[in-house]
């Protein structure tokens, strides 16, 4: 099976990425198309995955894919973007931190570890499972308890990562200002809207020569990453690897050379829609639907409460509809869910 799992992490998405001006899977987008792709490919009660397969795409799909995605970065306007971004992400720690604080008090007396359990959902909502992890530990959770949050999390994140990627930032546009894009910007998209059909033009072996030293590029950031995490931190810290290949993207982007490799952002967008489709093809419905129902219902209001005051606040301090959302995917899912977010509202900007 592992090697028919491979394929299906690969073609997959590359076939949505060829198809993607299909009715259906311009409506869904890409990503969506990939993570239903990976959930059906996980649950087929005939099929047995490697999970370890599933792991490995999953974390080495985003490392790669960031500095791809990076190089065609424009740092000055993220000038003009980092006020605004930096509040809006500010506006959700101060949401998640008010909606658990005040739910933790109607679960007191329904869950014995209410201010834990709170502790780990400010945590999960303010840059993702790891940093619910790293809180579950430090405040020496029950195995149970630690379960019980994971499948939670991943039952509603599940849930409004799809209505996020799918309608939801439609309506939320309807309540929001829209996203500003600078004249710069404007002409970026015309320049890359003919740099893709080029690049598309290019022959097989150029084509392939040109992601190969691509992705050797994206590995090198990687190791240079790891091991600076390894020395600073003692282990393969996440933090230290995804602010390492950022910093190392940013710097790609200054060299006109590897800025000449078409194809950079197209590898990206690819990496990502793997990534997709290995996280969801490890995502067990039937396990998942096994979460303890207080749980979930903590989970559920304080994620629904902080999502919805984040969003009034954002109505509050004029912040635009592509900020508020991608920040808070920033938040509930952490870095690697950026990318995808900002592909399905077709702002590469906001990366």
């Amino acid at each position: 099976m592992g090697i028919i799992q491979i394929v299906l992490y690969l073609i997959g998405p590359y076939l949505f990425l060829r198809y993607s001006n299909q009715k259906i899977i311009n409506t869904l987008s890409p990503v969506v198309c990939c993570y239903l792709l990976g959930v059906a490919i996980g649950n087929i009660p005939v099929v047995s995955l490697n999970m370890e397969v599933a792991k490995h795409f999953a974390e080495l799909s985003v490392p790669l894919a960031i500095p791809l995605l990076l190089i065609p970065t424009d740092l000055i306007k993220w000038t003009r973007l980092a006020k605004t971004t930096v509040l809006s992400f500010v506006l959700i720690l101060v949401s998640v931190l008010l909606v658990s604080f005040s739910t933790s008090f109607l679960f007191q007396d329904v869950i014995q570890d209410h201010w834990k359990v709170a502790g780990m959902l400010v945590g999960v909502y303010t840059g993702g499972t790891p940093n619910m992890t790293a809180i579950g530990q430090s405040l020496e959770v029950s195995n149970e308890v630690f379960i019980l949050m994971n499948g939670a999390d991943l039952i509603l994140g599940g849930l409004y990562l799809l209505f996020i990627l799918s309608i939801g930032h439609r309506l939320i546009g309807k309540f929001l200002i829209p996203f500003n894009k600078s004249e710069h910007e404007r002409n970026m998209i015309n320049e890359n809207k003919s740099i893709e059909p080029y690049f598309l033009d290019l022959s097989f072996k150029h084509k392939i020569k040109n992601l190969l030293i691509l992705l050797l590029f994206s590995v090198l950031a990687l190791a240079i990453s790891a091991g600076a995490a390894m020395l600073i931190m003692g282990k393969m810290h996440p933090a230290v690897i995804i602010l390492g290949i950022t910093s190392l993207g940013i710097a790609y982007s200054f060299n006109s050379k590897i800025k000449s490799f078409l194809g950079s952002y197209e590898f990206g967008e690819f990496l990502l829609l793997v990534f997709c489709v290995a996280v969801g093809s490890m995502a067990n419905i039937e396990s998942l639907a096994n979460a303890s129902f207080d749980y979930l219902s903590f989970a559920a209001i304080v994620m629904l409460g902080s999502i919805t005051l984040h969003v009034l606040l954002c109505k509050l301090f004029k912040i635009d509809k592509d900020t508020a959302i991608i920040t808070s995917i920033a938040g509930v899912f952490g870095p690697p869910f950026v990318g995808p977010m900002a592909e399905a509202l077709g702002n590469r900007e906001v990366i």
